[in-house]
């Protein structure tokens, strides 16, 4: 799903990813309205236990 501003500009994006393994990811990526670069992104990563890990990036980008 993406979120765009007033003016047309992308300021968000969630994304859902589920693996036949039972693995689920989950990726948000914020936008910087002026530049259109990458601000902030976080992906959680649970696999088919149940556990969780949360990764945070500041002006990268680590998954789609």
């Amino acid at each position: 799903m993406k979120t765009y501003d007033n003016h047309g500009n992308l300021l968000n994006e969630q994304n859902v990813i589920f693996s036949d393994d039972g693995k689920v990811t989950q990726t948000n990526t914020t936008y910087d309205t002026h530049t259109g670069r990458v601000a902030f992104q976080n992906v959680s990563e649970r696999d088919s236990q149940g556990h969780v890990k949360t990764t945070n990036t500041l002006g990268g980008k680590l998954r789609p």
